[in-house]
């Protein structure tokens, strides 16, 4: 998270990689986080990220403190939270992308170096963009709890900002891909009831208003012929039945929350819905095989918090093997025979497609040519980066820069992954087990 801020990083700023420093300082909104191995800004999967990491700190404090990681978590949130809100500069504005594709993947080099002017993307009444500005809600909702009782103003910027998002996204229906195709091919988005009733079960959680529950269960019943059991930047459902549940939430005409989490359980545990076993045991979702380890990683997130929540003794047992069996591969622990995450463990991926890690250090220049097409592994390590995981259906992976596929590193690869491994770290020390 630290190696994919964008913005000013100098000063009295806390930023721990000596090879990041400040960059697109002339951008229309300063700051925020770098999708992946570019530089594009990409509001839309970012806010969900933010709401997946905010969630698994709000629920695993435990875990991330036995890491010495609660104070990366907050800053990283604060820091992705003030962001969000300077994107959006009045009620029924948002500023959802910064950076235009083409021009970003014609370009590798450092992003320090990067002096361009870069568009700014702004959905507004007559252009809606209710998935991303109520993916924005969610992780300012989620956010505003857990700056509550350290910083009750930041807290209360956060949460007001989410309830006004929430009110342009749920007034002015539409999918921002479909408003503007064109800059936003990169991450078209396929529905926005999913986001909007995330939304709203966050907004339930911080404010207890009934307004808000009643809202999620609408956009869930609304959606829930068009549904699926991933759980990525594009679908959201499964994380709104899980959190809802946490709330209490029972059953209504159309809705059942209990029912759709367990056939979740089911798809990922037992191969159903499409989703079916890599030899050595990675779950892969019928998605195209890009960023495979995402999928499977934000899948052991939600069985991880599921597993927290639930009643049921032998649930609870089947969510923790199942994720744990999940994170251990990707660390390399047990299935697999290497680490797929950058820095950490047996054999881990020395080439991720990602620009500024591939560059050799200033001033040495950075391009394609000595860069991107160099054959030795990357000068500077993305540490705890989560790479995007072997294509399958088998478990073939190969180490190489060219592989965007297999080989970027990912914001929303990420905040699962990060929520899990607390997840687990929490669940199995309270279990007595090894974490």
């Amino acid at each position: 998270m630290y190696a994919q801020r964008s913005g000013k990083l100098s000063g009295a700023v806390a930023n721990p990689i000596p090879w990041r420093s400040d960059s697109h300082l002339n951008d229309p909104v300063v700051g925020g986080f770098y999708d992946a191995g570019d530089t594009l800004k990409l509001q839309f999967p970012l806010a969900t990220s933010l709401a997946f990491l905010a969630w698994g700190a709000l629920e695993f404090p435990q875990g991330y403190a036995a890491a010495g990681a609660t104070e990366a978590a907050l800053d990283n949130l604060r820091w992705g939270a003030a962001f969000l809100m300077a994107c959006h500069p009045s009620d029924n504005v948002y500023i959802a992308q910064i950076g235009e594709p083409g021009a970003d993947h014609s370009m590798w080099g450092r992003p320090e170096e990067d002096t361009s002017s870069r568009p700014a993307y702004t959905w507004d009444a007559s252009k809606p963009a209710s998935d991303a500005a109520g993916a924005a809600a969610s992780a300012l909702a989620a956010t505003s709890l857990l700056f509550t009782a350290s910083d009750p103003a930041f807290a209360a910027a956060c949460l007001d900002h989410a309830q006004r998002l929430f009110a342009f996204a749920s007034k002015y229906e539409g999918k921002y891909s479909a408003s503007q195709p064109g800059p936003t091919y990169v991450y078209p988005s396929t529905q926005f009831e999913d986001d909007l009733a995330f939304a709203a079960a966050w907004l339930y959680r911080a404010t207890r208003e009934p307004s808000y529950l009643e809202a999620a269960r609408t956009y869930l019943k609304r959606a829930q012929y068009s549904r699926n059991y991933f759980v990525s930047w594009d679908s959201v459902f499964i994380p709104a039945d899980i959190l809802l549940l946490s709330l209490g939430a029972g059953p209504v005409e159309g809705v059942d929350h209990a029912w759709q989490v367990d056939e979740f359980l089911a798809s990922w545990q037992q191969g159903k819905n499409g989703i079916k076993f890599s030899p050595q045991g990675l779950a892969l979702a019928p998605l195209g095989g890009w960023g495979n380890l995402r999928h499977s990683a934000n899948a052991a997130f939600m069985q991880v918090l599921h597993a927290k929540h639930t009643a049921d003794a032998g649930k609870r047992t089947a969510c923790l093997a199942w994720a744990r069996k999940q994170i251990d591969y990707m660390l390399g622990l047990a299935g697999s025979d290497r680490s797929f995450v950058v820095g950490y463990g047996r054999d881990p991926p020395t080439h991720p497609h990602h620009r500024a890690a591939s560059c050799p250090p200033a001033p040495a220049p950075c391009t394609f040519n000595t860069a991107f097409t160099a054959p030795g592994p990357n000068p500077h390590v993305i540490a705890g980066a989560l790479v995007g995981g072997p294509g399958g259906p088998g478990d073939a992976y190969t180490d190489v820069r060219s592989d965007f596929k297999a080989n970027e590193v990912a914001v929303d690869y990420q905040a699962g992954f990060t929520g899990a491994l607390a997840g687990l770290t929490e669940m199995l020390a309270t279990q007595g087990g090894s974490s």
